[in-house]
């Protein structure tokens, strides 16, 4: 780990306004929402406790998946983000403590001292879970990345056809080099033809997606186009994705599409 980074901060290198990345926001915004405006209300409180409950839970089957993550770098961010969740969990079982307290200061409950020793006991042992971090984010640190992803979706777009091997042709709209990626969620024009069991695909990108159409349901228009009433979007939808991970969708797709 660089000596100018701390463990905590890895997370926050994912925290901006992309339109790739602008899934943070999206997740996050309703914990914002409440937290902004100052939460203080039993309500506010307690969906606070689920909002974190689920998204562990979440977490837990995203990371099931082959393609959650993609280089040491993410997995980092990712644990960073955990041990964060463990300082939080720390923070909030002695508020809790606290918030007892207060209760029976009021005369709300009573005799909460062996709930407190239990709460102090908890937040010993997630202390002692979170002063692995630093530890854990240096190994995750020093592990070297042994694959470069695309810089744009002409490199992905590139990559994938090599992947699929001679039945797929990747067809340009650019003279080489010419690309340059814009906001407009709809790449640089290129796909991929792709034949398979007498049928032909088309792999594109539009609207901030990558989608997979069957040539053959494509209606010509007047202008020379073609419109297509029905497609398919695949799951990783940045134009980083891992070229392998689009790969199986798109192989997934033929396999399984009558």
């Amino acid at each position: 780990m660089t000596d100018t980074m701390d463990w905590r901060t890895h997370w926050e290198l994912y925290e901006d306004d992309s339109t790739e990345r602008g899934v943070v926001q999206d997740v996050c915004s309703g914990i914002r929402l409440i937290s902004e405006n100052g939460a203080g209300e039993p309500l506010e409180t307690i969906a606070l406790s689920v909002a974190g409950a689920e998204a562990a839970e979440a977490l837990t089957e995203a990371l099931e998946h082959e393609w959650a993550l993609y280089t040491p770098g993410e997995v980092a961010a990712v644990a960073s983000a955990v041990f964060s969740q463990l300082e939080g969990v720390l923070a909030n079982l002695h508020a809790l403590k606290t918030t007892l307290g207060r209760m029976e200061a009021r005369q709300e409950t009573a005799f909460t001292g062996t709930a407190c020793d239990r709460l102090e006991d908890a937040a010993a042992a997630v202390d002692f879970a979170r002063g692995f971090a630093p530890g854990v984010l240096n190994a995750l640190q020093d592990l070297p990345q042994l694959i470069e992803l695309p810089a744009d979706a002409h490199e992905l777009l590139a990559a994938v056809a090599d992947l699929l091997g001679p039945d797929a042709e990747l067809h340009t709209s650019h003279d080489p080099g010419a690309y340059c990626e814009d906001d407009s969620g709809f790449g640089c024009g290129c796909h991929i033809l792709i034949k398979h069991a007498g049928e032909v695909w088309s792999l594109s990108r539009g609207d901030s997606v990558w989608s997979m159409t069957r040539e053959s349901e494509g209606k010509p228009q007047p202008d020379g186009s073609t419109r297509f009433s029905s497609w398919i979007d695949l799951p990783p939808t940045p134009t980083t994705s891992h070229p392998q991970h689009v790969a199986a969708e798109i192989r997934a797709v033929l396999t399984t599409t009558i």
